[in-house]
Order: structure tokens, then C-alpha cells, then sequence
């Protein structure tokens, strides 16, 4: 009896169940979700960068006069300001703009602009990999819904990603910046989130994304007319070099010939 027990507890330790979902259950899940994702994706590269301002706040403080741009012997700096000790990770009082430290922690237009590039890429990547994902798992999904949603987003978060840039460095220009240290950070991110959500309204009220598909679906049928001329003509002149006239003709042969024609 022991041995029994032995062997039922080593089996139950090893079992591993496997729950077959159909394609049409995993669809309607999918759908139920998609928009959630969907949301996921436009706000992780903004909560990235939230976190960012906010290990600014937590180095700098909230005083005012923080830190300044200057540009000295043609090169530009980023100068900091208060008691270098008190802060963790830029603990020197002058900094290149183009310094790793610098840009990493997106302080100065160049940290600006590599934040904003970072967030294109992660939001685009996230995006384009949900419709792709949607376009494989759903029977009635056309190429042509794909191109023109993915086209769009791109759209978007890149006019997104913009603004955000233009905002932050604005508001990190020598002349602002007297406020606090993650202030440029907070506009970029800001802006860049009330642009996407007006071009997300924009959208579903002027039907951009509708107009893509129906753009792309009208290149698909050119397209497939261009392709159904080509096998035509193709197809024509193979006929014609099956002709023993024709590729006598061709070869110059001389001489009666009664061909296929």
C-alpha cells in the first residue's frame, strides 16, 4: 500500500494538464482584450519615462534654479546646481549635454530626443505586434486592415512622439528652465499623451484608419489587375514560342511553315 501511495503522489507531482482552446474561443477572448492592450501599449513608453522624471524630482527636488544650459568654448553644458553630495547619481557640478549620464535621465534636449526615440520604438513595437497578432488569429482580417491600422498608429505615435519633443525642449530652453529639474520631462510626456488621445478622437470622428484600409484595399485590386495582365501577356507569348513558325522566324530560318495560327 505504501508503494501504491508512492507511485499516485509521483504522479500527481508530475502531472501536467494541457486545456485545448478553439480559434474561436481564443478570438472572442481576443476581442475582449485587445483594447485593453491596445491602451497598455500607448502608456508604457509615457510610465517609463514618468519613472524617469520622477528619479529627477527625487535627485534635484523641487527648488527652484536647479539647473542651467550654457554653452562655453562652443560646447554645451549642463550645469547643476545646490549641494552635489545630496544627489546619487550626478554627483558633479558640470556635465557635457551629450554626456551618458546626462541623457540617459533625458535631462536636455538630447536626453529629450533619445527618450522621445526610445518611446517611438517600444510604442511602435507594442502596436504593430497587437495587429499582427489580430490579423493571424482572425479568419476575416485582410492585409489590407492590417497595413492601414498599423499604418495609422504609426502615424499617431509619431506625430505624438514629436510634440512631446518640440514641448520638452521648450520647456527646457536657458530661458524656462529656471523651475524643476524634470519640468521638460513632465511637458514632453504630457503633450505627447493629449496628442495622441486628440488624434485618437480625430480619428474616430474624421475615419483616417477607414480611409487607409479603403486606400490599401483599392492598391490590392490594381494590384491584382497588373498581375492578372501580366500572366495574360505572359501566358500569350509562350503560346507564341510554341509556334514552330515563330521560332523560325526568329532564328531566320527560310522556308514554308504552317503554325499553330
Amino acid at each position: 500500500m505504501a508503494l501504491d501511495d508512492e507511485i499516485v503522489t509521483e504522479l500527481s507531482e508530475n502531472e501536467q494538464i494541457i486545456q485545448m482552446v478553439s480559434l474561436e474561443d481564443l478570438v472572442k477572448e481576443w476581442e475582449l482584450h485587445k483594447s485593453n492592450l491596445k491602451t497598455i501599449a500607448a502608456y508604457y513608453a509615457p510610465a517609463m519615462d514618468a519613472n524617469d522624471a520622477r528619479n529627477l524630482i527625487q535627485e534635484f527636488g523641487i527648488k527652484t534654479n536647479q539647473l542651467v544650459l550654457k554653452v562655453y568654448k562652443g560646447k554645451r553644458y549642463v550645469i547643476f546646481k545646490g549641494p552635489p553630495g545630496l544627489r546619487k547619481i550626478l554627483k558633479g557640478t558640470r556635465y557635457l549635454q551629450n554626456n551618458p549620464k546626462v541623457v540617459r535621465m533625458a535631462i536636455g534636449p538630447k536626453g529629450i530626443i533619445k527618450s522621445a526615440k526610445g518611446g517611438f520604438i517600444i510604442t511602435a513595437v507594442l502596436s504593430v505586434g497587437i495587429e499582427v497578432f489580430d490579423y493571424l488569429i482572425r479568419d476575416e482580417a485582410t492585409l489590407s486592415q492590417l497595413f492601414g491600422t498599423v499604418t495609422s498608429d504609426l502615424v499617431k505615435i509619431g506625430l505624438s512622439s514629436i510634440d512631446g519633443v518640440v514641448a520638452g525642449i521648450a520647456v527646457g530652453s536657458a530661458t524656462v528652465i529656471g523651475s524643476v529639474a524634470g519640468a521638460p520631462l513632465i511637458a514632453a510626456i504630457a503633450v505627447g499623451i493629449a496628442t495622441g488621445i486628440v488624434l485618437d478622437k480625430l480619428d474616430k470622428k474624421f475615419g483616417a484608419t477607414a480611409a487607409l484600409i479603403k486606400y490599401y484595399e483599392e492598391i490590392g485590386v490594381e494590384f491584382n489587375k497588373k498581375l492578372d495582365e501580366i500572366e495574360y501577356e505572359t501566358k500569350s507569348i509562350l503560346n507564341q514560342l510554341n509556334d514552330p513558325c515563330v521560332l523560325m522566324r526568329l532564328f531566320g530560318a527560310s522556308g514554308y511553315c504552317r503554325g499553330y495560327y
